[in-house]
């Protein structure tokens, strides 16, 4: 059996970075949108630090991970957010993609309620394979799974471009990542199209609710994400998560159980996913890990 998993994980690598890399629809992205969307940054108006860890089933060797970092500051002077993204993701055996880029946005006030944000982002990514990563028992196997024989690193330029409009209680955004390619390509993420909506909802007191719908579109494929989550004495919440493929009749789809807590400038949320439909299958213990940290400036 995990020898079945290990030619399972190489030839998922290999084939995603063969079709070309499909940016990973994280449960938590809410809290933190430099990385889809350049037109979130610098939207809370203080130093926000966000960390992201995403290990996809637990305990299978060479099983997808994922590293994010948004890291963004708001310059009230200027009207402008500035952030910085470090993403990393390992596909599979010896597969891996690593993007770094600096995103800008402007706000404009249009009214006492309504902020508009307008976001670019530049940056560069790698696509890597590792033949030495892949030990394989026996060396014909390397020609079974048509995998290079020599180290492969193909480097790119990266564009992003999008805008968000904000309230109290309302947030949209539409953007567009790998915005300069416009088809698959070896080691190399084409375009992605993002849309959102988030809610928060005051109940009382103690209580709030935030509902976001979330939307992806890459070529063919179009991923939904519709959560809840309930909030006490905005200290520690929990809520569900589910993300459609609504193309497929939702078949398959993830589902996610959130629960975090903040304290002061901690921010702190555990997600556990488990696959549902085709999915099912698959190992159920995918986790990922939040860690963030907001610094508020003085006026």
């Amino acid at each position: 059996m995990r020898r079945v998993l290990y030619i399972l994980l190489t030839l998922l690598g290999f084939c995603q970075v063969t079709i070309a890399q499909q940016d990973l629809f994280l449960t938590q992205q809410i809290f933190s949108r430099g990385n889809i969307n350049p037109a979130g940054v610098g939207n809370t108006g203080d130093v926000d630090i966000f960390l992201m860890g995403r290990l996809q089933w637990l305990g299978v060797e060479h099983a997808p991970k994922t590293l994010l970092l948004n890291a963004s500051n708001y310059f009230k002077r200027i009207q402008s957010g500035v952030g910085l993204t470090v993403y990393h993701d390992a596909l599979g055996v010896g597969h891996s993609m690593t993007e770094v880029k600096a995103e800008y946005s402007y706000q404009i006030d249009l009214n006492p309620r309504w902020i508009l944000s307008m976001g670019v982002s530049a940056g560069a990514y790698w696509g890597i394979y590792d033949p030495l990563a892949n030990s394989l028992d026996k060396e014909n196997e390397r020609d079974v799974l048509d995998l290079p024989k020599d180290r492969v690193c193909v480097a790119s330029p990266d564009f992003g471009l999008g805008f968000e409009l904000t309230s109290k209680d309302w947030t949209f955004g539409v953007s567009c990542t790998h915005i300069q390619n416009n088809q698959s390509l070896s080691y190399k993420s084409d375009r992605h199209f993002y849309g959102y909506a988030v809610r928060a909802i005051e109940l009382n007191g103690e209580w709030d609710m935030l509902v976001d719908f979330g939307y992806m579109n890459r070529n063919k494929v179009h991923v939904a994400d519709l959560g809840a989550l309930l909030f006490y004495r905005r200290l520690f919440w929990g809520g569900l998560s589910w993300r459609p493929d609504i193309v497929n009749g939702c078949n398959p789809s993830y589902l996610s159980a959130l629960l975090g807590f903040e304290y002061k400038i901690l921010r702190f949320g555990y997600v556990y996913e488990c696959g549902l439909g085709k999915n099912s299958t698959l190992p159920s213990n995918t986790h990922e890990v939040l860690l963030s940290f907001r610094i508020g400036k003085r006026s």
